[in-house]
């Protein structure tokens, strides 16, 4: 009886990996998550393959997420200017309240030029300084945030936690099963399985992400455009300098069709009469920061300069007190005191010390 159930969860695992496979290759864009009526009042994170419960709850995903953040923030730096993490919080907190989140988020800048942003489990969120300076408005820093937010209310990181945990319970029956090539194939089958499993969850997760983050977008009256053409944008500036935005485009990976597939989505929204494109803030808070760290290079310059500039050494009495030089005396202190250099000419005479008592 159990060999019998422990097939059928091989099969049934089996089963709905090939059905999410084909639902993300041939599904409907516009039928998934299709209720943006709805949103801030739904639930988008959804099963494990449609059919089995995610292993972790709210309460231990804030928990973990809290663990990596204290962690991340012992060697990362932050910048502490409150006009500059305020306002990313404001941004970030108005597209929160027009999400799916069921976690309270916590927003902060990071001190780094890499051109990115990332979101920890539990609602622990990180803008780089780069993203900032890269962006031209804000509905492209907008644009970006709803993007990692969405991977937060889609519970994508606990989702691969669960699917891996899953996909290990099944391999289970494979060691007690058939005989030893049986057993093999059970086994290389899995594992292809969980390898091709895992790699389909990350882009399906980014593509979900896309499709989730332009609705937060639209839904904050952002105009959704914006993700898009910042995408091209950093797409150019990565054909021109190879390499220079490795960090973003490592952390969200191109395919040929994911703007296509994000400018369907557009077309799904519904057209509103106004959009935001940029805010005077975002112009003031860009060039504050943008003085900030022009002036931590210039105390980085400066620093580097001092130490290279020549400094004048003095020689110093050795270890026995002299100087290599002639001494007289000894001063109040019992240590002997230099004798001031005179100027001799030839005939001079030394002077006759004074008469012994």
């Amino acid at each position: 009886m159990r060999k019998v159930a422990m097939s059928h969860l091989i099969k049934t695992i089996a089963l709905t990996c090939a059905l999410s496979t084909t639902a993300w290759v041939y599904g409907s864009d516009c039928a998934k998550h299709g209720d943006i009526q709805n949103i801030g009042n739904r639930s988008v994170s959804g099963k494990i393959w449609g059919i089995l419960p995610n292993f972790v709850s709210f309460e231990r995903e804030i928990a973990l997420g809290a663990q990596v953040a204290a962690q991340f923030e012992q060697t990362a730096r932050l910048i502490d200017d409150p006009v500059v993490s305020d306002y990313v919080d404001r941004v970030g907190q108005n597209i929160v309240k027009h999400s799916d989140a069921k976690v309270p988020f916590h927003i902060k800048v990071v001190d780094t030029d890499e051109v990115n942003a990332f979101a920890f489990p539990g609602g622990y969120f990180y803008v780089n300084k780069g993203l900032l300076l890269a962006a031209d408005n804000e509905a492209e820093l907008a644009g970006v945030m709803s993007h990692e937010i969405a991977h937060v209310t889609a519970r994508h990181a606990t989702e691969r936690m669960s699917k891996a945990q899953y996909l290990q319970l099944a391999a289970i029956p494979a060691l007690f099963i058939g005989g030893y090539w049986t057993q093999m194939a059970i086994q290389n089958g899995l594992g292809l399985g969980i390898n091709l499993e895992l790699l389909g969850v990350t882009r399906e997760s980014e593509r979900e992400a896309d499709t989730l983050g332009l609705q937060y977008l639209w839904n904050s009256g952002y105009d959704p455009n914006s993700f898009v053409s910042f995408f091209e944008k950093l797409q150019e500036q990565e054909k021109s300098k190879p390499g220079k935005l490795a960090g973003f485009f490592r952390t969200h990976p191109y395919t040929l069709n994911r703007i296509a597939s994000a400018l369907d989505d557009q077309r799904c929204l519904p057209e509103k009469d106004n959009y935001v494109l940029d805010t005077s803030e975002f112009s003031r808070v860009k060039a504050r920061l943008q003085a900030i760290d022009n002036a931590q290079r210039a105390e980085a310059t400066a620093g580097a300069t001092d130490q290279k500039k020549p400094t004048l050494k003095r020689r110093t009495n050795t270890d026995d007190g002299s100087d290599g030089g002639d001494t007289s005396g000894t001063g109040d202190d019992g240590q002997q005191e230099k004798k001031r250099p005179t100027l001799k000419r030839p005939g001079d005479t030394p002077p006759t010390p004074p008469p012994q008592d």
